[in-house]
Order: C-alpha cells, then sequence, then structure tokens
C-alpha cells in the first residue's frame, strides 16, 4: 500500500495561484514589467523593472493577473503620436495590445492587409498578432489613411509598440 503525500502546492487552484501572484506583486520594488502563470506544477516567473517609479501605472501583467481565466487583456486606444514636424497633425497611432510576432497578411507571402496610402475604415484589419499560438486581429478604430507600418512581418512587438500611424480622413 503507498501513501501519496499532498503538498500546498499540489491543491492549490488557478484562483490561489492569481491571489498569491496579486499579494507578490504588490510588495515588488518598481514597476510590475511581465508575471507567467502556470497551473501545472505551479510556477510564477515574475519580471519587474528594480527603478522604483513615482506613480506606477497599471501593467498589462497585472491586468491579466486580475482578469478571469482566460481573459484577453482590452486593446489600447489608439493614442496621438507626439508632436513631430515630419508628420501630419492628428495623427493616430494604433499600438500592440498584447506582446507577440507581427503579421501583415494571413499566411506567409500573402497580401498584406494594408499599405501604406491604404484608407481604412473602423474595425477594418490591419494586421495579426500571434501569442501562445492565438491569432489576435488588430482592427483600426478610425476612418483614416495609413501613413506608416513600423514594424516588419514576423518581428516580435511588445505591449504598447507602435504598430500604425494612421491619419484620419472625413
Amino acid at each position: 500500500m503507498t501513501t501519496e503525500t499532498t503538498t500546498a502546492a499540489d491543491t492549490m487552484t488557478v484562483e490561489e495561484l492569481r491571489t498569491q501572484t496579486r499579494l507578490l506583486a504588490g510588495e515588488l520594488p518598481g514597476t510590475l514589467r511581465r508575471i507567467t502563470l502556470k497551473a501545472g506544477g505551479i510556477s510564477v516567473d515574475v519580471e519587474w523593472e528594480t527603478a522604483p517609479a513615482t506613480a506606477p501605472a497599471p501593467t498589462p501583467a497585472a491586468a491579466l493577473a486580475t482578469a478571469p481565466a482566460g481573459a484577453q487583456p482590452a486593446p489600447a486606444p489608439p493614442a496621438a503620436a507626439p508632436a513631430d514636424p515630419d508628420r501630419p497633425a492628428g495623427l493616430v497611432q494604433v499600438t500592440a495590445p498584447l506582446v507577440g510576432t507581427f503579421y501583415q497578411a494571413s499566411s506567409p507571402g500573402g497580401e498584406p492587409f494594408v499599405q501604406v496610402g491604404d484608407i481604412v475604415e473602423p474595425g477594418h484589419q490591419l494586421a495579426i498578432i500571434e501569442a501562445m499560438k492565438l491569432l489576435n486581429s488588430i482592427t483600426a478604430e478610425v476612418r483614416g489613411r495609413v501613413h506608416a507600418v513600423h514594424p516588419q512581418d514576423g518581428e516580435v512587438v511588445e505591449y504598447a509598440q507602435p504598430l500604425f500611424d494612421l491619419v484620419p480622413v472625413d
């Protein structure tokens, strides 16, 4: 007859892991950059900036830690680009809502969803970001002309990295 010993880590649920991770995140010095949670074999991987921030803003990892299991973070709203004499007035930047691999077409060697100069409508697909074998559609939120495409096809992009510049049109 064998006896199995159960440790606290073996019986911890994903919700308990999430709660413990939030507590840990609140105690870290500096701004949280990334958290990886694994339920099988319980694992927590945390990365943070060591320089203390005066008013830390919520990070995408913190949003994931507080979101229900399987939830995706909400896409970041387009932000106005900083003042630059070479950029048209009213320029809207489409930024990456998550970390992943940027694709300009639905298949390798395929026709890009958009090119510089194209006019797009709200909801028009601009690109795909693949993250953890999930394809996330990146869409326009304004009607505009594509002014610039920043990442190269197949390039890994970071959260909030500029992807497209759109010039609003009437």
